[in-house]
């Protein structure tokens, strides 16, 4: 049986290590911060906040955590309702909705992040 946040045919993954603090995107879903920032966290509670593709309506967010040396899987849900608008540095809404929130994190390894919000998927893989 594949999880809800595998879908049939694989899901887009790209590398996270390489996204810097701002996040990146894959799959029509974002997510960060990664970077030095995530690293910092050592294991345990970690920000890490997710978005789908703007333009798309309102779903929950289903987070999926894998420690690949382990195999552990860990899975976290963001309520639709939930969501925040951010802010430009003037204080004006930018536009962009996001599911912010905590995960828990393995303190070393690498991970694979698999988000899903509606119909988009995409994986960060990620060397804490």
């Amino acid at each position: 049986m594949t999880s809800p946040a595998t879908p049939p045919g694989g899901v887009p993954c790209i590398d996270a290590d390489k996204a810097g603090e701002k996040g990146a995107s894959v799959g029509g879903v974002r997510a960060g911060p990664f970077g030095a920032y995530l690293r910092q966290q050592r294991g345990g509670v970690a920000k890490l906040w997710v978005a789908q593709d703007r333009g798309k309506g309102p779903a929950d967010a289903l987070i999926r955590i894998e420690h690949v040396e382990s195999g552990t899987i860990a899975y976290f849900v963001r309520d639709a309702a939930a969501t925040a608008t951010t802010t430009n540095d003037d204080g004006t809404p930018s536009g962009d909705t996001i599911y912010p929130g905590a995960i828990l994190l393995p303190r070393d390894g690498h991970v694979r992040i698999t988000v899903s919000i509606g119909r988009a998927s995409g994986c960060f893989a990620y060397t804490l």
